[in-house]
Parts: C-alpha cells; structure tokens; sequence
C-alpha cells in the first residue's frame, strides 16, 4: 500500500480495486433454460414482459439442437419469437437467447421452500421460517462459481429489501474425490465401481459404511476391493454382540468408554468426521468383546442407535430384535453423555527432558504435582536422562505433561 501511494504522489500510478466478481454474460445460445423477459421494439427498444405476462414459457420444438448459425434454435421458431410491443403494440421480437444455468441455480435454495407458490419465486414468511441455508454440500467445482453468484444474488435481493439476510450459506463443506486403486475413476480407464453386484454380496449397510470409512469427508479416499472386508467384520461382529446381548448390568469400565464414545461421535458427526466416527465405533465395540465377554443389553443398544444413521437397514433389524416396537428412528433417541462417567480416572502424561519426550506415565487423574514428578523420575528412561545432571527447573502442565529442564 505504502509503494502504491509513493508512485500516485510521483503521478506514476494510481490505486485501483480489482474486484474478483468480473463483468457476468448471463445468456446463453440454447434452447433449454428460462427465456430472458425481454421484447425488442425498434421504436421502444428493449421492454421488459409485463408482469402479467409471466413467466414466458418454452415452446415445443421439433429440433432443439444448436447449429452453427450462433443464435439460439428459439430463433427458428417464428411463430413464438413474433409478437408485439407491450407499450406502442408495433410487431416486435421476444429475446431468443435464454439465461446461464449460474443464473437459474443462484436462487434455487429460494423457491425450493416455497415451490407451492405460483404468483411469486418465493414467500416471505417461508423464506425467513427456513432460511438462510445452515449447512450446504457440494463439490469444490461449486466453491467459486456458484456460490460467487448466488451470494451476488443474495445480497442484491437483500438490498431491495426482499431477503432479512445476506448471505445464502451459514456453512459450507466441499467433499472430496473418491478414487479407486490410487487413480481417478472414468469410463475410459475401466475402473469405475458398479455399487449393485457390492450391494448383492455384501448389503447396502455394507456399502455405505466402507464409503464413509474411506477417509476424511474434504479430502475423499482410495476404494479398494478388499478394503469392504473391514466394515463387513464389524457388522458381523456388532449383529453376534447384539443377539447375544445379557440383561447384566453394564460394566463400569466399559460404560466409561461408551459414554465418551457418545460425546466423541457427537461431536464428529457435527463436524462430517464420518471416518473416525466409524473408527470409534469399531474401537467401542472391540472393548464390548474382550475376552469373549457377553455385552449387556445397557452396552449394546446405545451403539445400535449410534449406527443407525450410517446403516440403517441392520440398525432397524437389530432395534426389532432387541425387543422394540417401530422403528429406530421414531422409537429411540440419540444417547446423552455423562461428563463424569465419560471421565477417565487414569490419565497419560507425556514426560519430557528438555522438551524432548522420553517416556509417556500413567496416573490417576487426582495425582499431585509432586506424586506426577516422583512417578517420572522413576521410569528408566527418564532417570536414564537425568542421572548426573542438574535439574535447572521443571515445568508441569496439570494432566498433560512433565518437562524437567537440565
């Protein structure tokens, strides 16, 4: 800014805002999409359709096909294009071109609430009952385009009063690209995966769950063949536990870990961590079985709940069979959490000499500063670290780690 405003002092420069949303063609030489509401006159010039005249329809063509005159096949269509000036009744011509699909799907989440509505694109009330979108969805062809000109939109009908809000999208998230064998999937290549011969062999749940285990939901993963034998086993294994199930009461170890489960899945699915939401099932359910133990019925059907958005079919069964009317996903509710069963009472703390790690305790979460420090010293590699040294001092972050600085 500093160099900008020296060269303008010298008359050698001058400042000026390079706007990222350039200058906007928004019709296009097709026949499919909404005809653009313009007549042109040659005494009026270019007249807006009055209102009562709208919207102007598509007519039925024979061949809507481009060809290479570069207008529009509605300019073949005489019959429709003809008309007259809606101000000075003169023969007059309906605009042939029609409007970029940018254009039509930079309001749809507008008229999607209220679609019921034909004398308006959408209803206030509704609009502000259900809008702004809270999360939206796409792939990160969309990041730039699209949502540049809807939020243009947005803010345009803000400014004339017609929104309560600027922005169309509180939150966004792209998705990412699923590939396959460590290469991009096309028809070209042979390699896209047909889901209907998955699904015969190993279910739908089956299917979808291995998808959402892939890897992070922004960045995608790789699908390989074999890689659907991981959520196949935990199904197997989660139907066995389920069938199996005793009225025990639950196991205070374990109900510890299922109640941090909850509050780890919780926040995961709010954030679209699908992928370690599915690992921490697996990892709940590993603890359900040790040592071949029958889970009780208190252990087991909260993770059928917490199954139920990924594999609903198996969930809906399992729910059935443990007793339940109706359906999953009327009948249950999602588990709360407790804060102080999902307390751990042994915690891990990193110990450290210099600040380089050399062993890692464990200690019950209530331990003092000096117990922590006496426990550290005695692992072997930490006394092995510090024997014969002088400690300058040691710093000691509560339930987290020890740092004896020499």
């Amino acid at each position: 800014r500093g160099i900008v405003d020296k060269l303008a002092e010298q008359q050698l420069a001058e400042p000026r805002v390079n706007f990222r949303l350039h200058d906007w063609c928004i019709s296009r030489q097709r026949y499919w999409g909404p005809p653009i509401p313009i007549i042109h006159c040659e005494r009026c010039g270019p007249v807006a359709v009055p209102e009562d005249q709208l919207p102007v329809v598509l007519p039925r063509v024979a061949n809507f096909k481009p060809d290479d005159s570069g207008v529009s096949p509605l300019a073949r269509d005489e019959e429709w294009y003809r008309t007259r000036c809606p101000t000075c009744d003169d023969p007059a011509r309906r605009e042939t071109d029609v409007s970029d699909t940018f254009l039509d799907s930079g309001w749809y989440f507008l008229r999607y609430p209220s679609s019921d509505f034909g004398d308006r694109p959408f209803d206030a009330e509704i609009t502000r009952a259900w809008l702004p979108v809270e999360t939206y969805i796409g792939g990160n062809e969309h990041a730039v385009l699209h949502l540049m000109y809807s939020r243009f939109l947005t803010m345009a009908l803000h400014d004339l009063g017609h929104l309560d809000f600027e922005e169309p999208f509180t939150k966004f998230r792209a998705h990412g690209l699923i590939i396959r064998d460590g290469a991009k999937m096309s028809k070209s290549r042979g390699n896209v995966i047909v889901p209907d011969p998955i699904i015969e062999e190993y279910g739908a749940d089956t299917f979808r769950l291995y998808l959402m285990f892939l890897g992070p939901f922004e960045v995608g993963g790789d699908y390989r063949d074999e890689g659907i034998q991981g959520p196949y086993g935990f199904l197997h294994r989660l139907w066995d536990t389920a069938l199996s199930a005793t009225d025990a009461p639950a196991d205070p170890e374990v109900e510890g870990k299922l109640h941090r489960t909850i509050e780890q899945l919780t926040q995961q699915l709010g954030e679209l961590q699908y992928n370690t939401a599915v690992a921490a099932m697996m990892e709940y359910l590993n603890v359900l079985r040790t040592g071949g133990r029958k889970a009780a019925r208190a252990e087991v059907e909260p993770l059928v709940v917490m199954v139920a958005p990924f594999c609903p079919h198996i969930a809906e069964e399992l729910w059935e069979r443990l007793g339940h009317e109706g359906s999953v996903f009327e009948g249950a509710h999602w588990p709360a959490w407790d804060e102080n069963k999902a307390r751990e009472d042994q915690i891990q703390i990193a110990v450290q000499v210099n600040g380089r790690l050399r062993a890692t305790i464990a200690v019950v979460r209530e331990a003092s500063r000096d117990t922590v420090e006496e426990i550290a010293r005695r692992d072997d590699n930490v006394a092995r670290h510090l024997d014969g040294a002088q400690i300058s001092r040691v710093v000691y972050v509560p339930e987290k780690l020890v740092n004896f600085v020499l």
